[in-house]
C-alpha cells in the first residue's frame, strides 16, 4: 500500500520508486485519474450534465413564477457559473489538457452543490 503523504524513511523510498505505474501515489493523482477516466471513457457525460443543469434552471424559473417569489431564483447565478464551467470542461476535454479538465470539473461540482444547497434553503424559507 502506498501512503498518501511522502515518507521520511529512507528504506521506503526505493519501494515507492519501484511501484507499478498503475498504483496511485497521492490524492491529486487519484482525483485526476477518476475525472479524466470518466470524461475520456464516457463521451456522453458532458451532455448529461448539460441536460441536468438545464432541468435545474427550468425548475428554479418555474418555481419563481408559480410562487410569485424571487427566492427560487437565488441559485441561478451559481448555475450560471456551473454552465460556464461546463463550457470550459468541453473545451478542455477536446484540447487534451488534463489539469484544466480536473480544475473546471471541480468548479462545476462546487457551483452546482452550492446551487443545490440554496434550493434547499429557499425551500425551507418558503415552506
Amino acid at each position: 500500500m502506498v501512503p498518501l503523504t511522502s515518507t521520511k524513511d529512507e528504506n521506503e523510498a526505493p519501494a515507492l520508486a519501484a511501484a507499478s505505474p498503475r498504483e496511485v501515489r497521492g490524492l491529486t493523482e487519484l482525483t485526476e485519474r477518476i475525472v479524466i477516466g470518466a470524461y475520456r471513457g464516457h463521451p456522453w457525460i458532458p451532455r448529461a450534465l448539460t441536460i441536468t443543469l438545464g432541468v435545474l434552471v427550468a425548475t428554479c424559473l418555474v418555481a419563481g413564477v408559480v410562487r410569485l417569489s424571487p427566492l427560487p431564483l437565488i441559485p441561478l447565478p451559481f448555475f450560471a457559473v456551473s454552465g460556464y464551467a461546463l463550457i470550459r470542461i468541453k473545451a478542455a476535454r477536446s484540447a487534451e489538457t488534463n489539469r484544466a479538465l480536473v480544475a473546471w470539473t471541480g468548479w462545476f461540482a462546487a457551483a452546482t452543490l452550492a446551487g443545490f444547497w440554496l434550493i434547499s434553503m429557499a425551500g425551507r424559507w418558503l415552506g
